[in-house]
């Protein structure tokens, strides 16, 4: 038989066969459904969440996060005092080579913030003039807080683009009163938008004000929640960190066996915690799916040697006229090849259809991972290839005398 032949005579087999042609399709229409949906899942999460942080930390960039303590060493969500202050940071910027700008933050939880007759309720940050271009907050109105403003403890903001619609609609807010608590304040500009950040809150609803502002008048503390720092040169990172571990411990009074009330958070270490994350739907669940997959092929393995014991006489009388052993073989492999491939086909389709409706309701990218066409085209092929081998050499071998008694 030659090979035209042997196509003609498979597709005509699976043709004859439909309902076992489509058991098997759907054995692998399921796992590849499931296996493409959870593995695009896992990297649209991934490149969202990546997105968020280089917003938040560039390739050069440091945060300094203050731990509050108990005496044991443990970090605890309370209202205990931090000891990372603004003298550390000054610390840092003369004493640590290669540090271009540093900028503390303070932040002040759920405050409502007034204008007129409208309201709402929002997280305050305070921040340094440098704030600016260390968290890269450009100015779409008015302009950002001056050097002299931070000095003398003024209560001047700079609000969200969010922010500004909610209180003022669309009335230029520059220059307008808005009160923070029971704090007023006069309005130095309006944020660009910026989205959300890797913790998932809204950028566009910050308000900013003053690092003294915030620690004088609005908390009455001495000490800051974090600071970021921008490196002149990233390929100096480890350098920098170690000197900056060292400056701390040193003003802190921490020893090699006690603990730290401060962490370095570097993009490495982010980069890190982001692939932990982002290991259920990259992993596990694709390896869950993948044994999904396996049960197909072991269905495959039962229909195709039902398939051989039905069609003994059919094998040995081919097989009395001329066709060879590896012609049976071919002709049982390009048969689960072809199922397998059309299931493939219709389960990588399915699997990224439903992680665009998906995208769409989580804000996903729209993206499709090139490692989902491998998924869909070559592993349901090799599954039915391995899975149709020992059916396919099961029926090469059958004795053409025996099988037409």
């Amino acid at each position: 038989m030659n090979n035209k032949e042997i196509f003609k005579s498979s597709f005509r087999i699976m043709k004859r066969n439909k309902m076992r042609t489509f058991f098997m399709i759907f054995g692998i229409i399921i796992g590849i459904t499931s296996l493409s949906l959870t593995f695009t899942i896992g990297k649209g999460f991934q490149k969202q969440i990546t997105e968020r942080v280089k917003k938040y930390l560039g390739p050069s960039d440091i945060i300094i996060r203050s731990e509050k303590l108990k005496m044991d060493g443990k970090p605890v969500s309370s209202d205990l005092v931090s000891s990372l202050t603004l003298e550390d940071l000054k610390a840092i910027s003369s004493e640590v080579p290669g540090i271009s700008m540093i900028d503390p933050v303070q932040i002040l939880s759920n405050q409502e913030i007034v204008a007129g007759d409208r309201n709402i309720s929002s997280a305050i940050k305070g921040s340094s003039v440098d704030g600016q271009y260390v968290w890269n907050r450009s100015i779409n109105q008015g302009e950002y807080f001056n050097e002299s403003e931070e000095l003398n403890t003024s209560r001047v903001a700079v609000i969200g683009p969010r922010i500004a619609e909610t209180l003022f609609g669309t009335v230029n807010p520059v220059g307008a009163q808005i009160r923070i608590g029971n704090i007023p304040f006069i309005v130095k500009g309006v944020l660009a938008p910026k989205g959300v950040d890797p913790h998932g809150n809204d950028l566009d609803l910050d308000i900013i004000v003053p690092i003294t502002t915030i620690m004088k008048r609005m908390m009455n503390v001495d000490y800051i929640l974090m600071a970021k720092v921008v490196l002149s040169d990233e390929n100096r990172m480890n350098e920098t960190v170690a000197a900056i571990s060292a400056t701390l411990d040193e003003r802190h009074h921490i020893t090699g066996n006690g603990p730290s009330d401060y962490s370095i958070i570097t993009p490495k270490f982010v980069r890190e915690k982001i692939k932990e994350m982002t290991q259920v739907f990259n992993v596990l669940l694709p390896m869950i799916s993948f044994i999904g997959l396996l049960a197909s092929g072991i269905v495959i393995i039962v229909l195709m040697l039902m398939s051989v014991n039905d069609r003994v006489s059919e094998i040995g009388l081919r097989k009395a006229v001329g066709a060879r052993s590896k012609d049976i073989l071919y002709q049982f492999l390009i048969e689960v090849t072809a199922t397998s491939l059309f299931g493939g086909i219709i389960g990588m389709t399915i699997g990224l259809a439903c992680y665009k409706v998906f995208a769409v309701m989580m804000h996903l990218t729209s993206r499709i991972p090139y490692q989902v066409f491998v998924i869909g085209l070559l592993l349901p092929v090799l599954v039915g290839v391995i899975a149709g081998m020992v059916p396919a050499r099961r029926a090469a071998k059958c004795d053409p005398v025996v099988a037409l008694k």
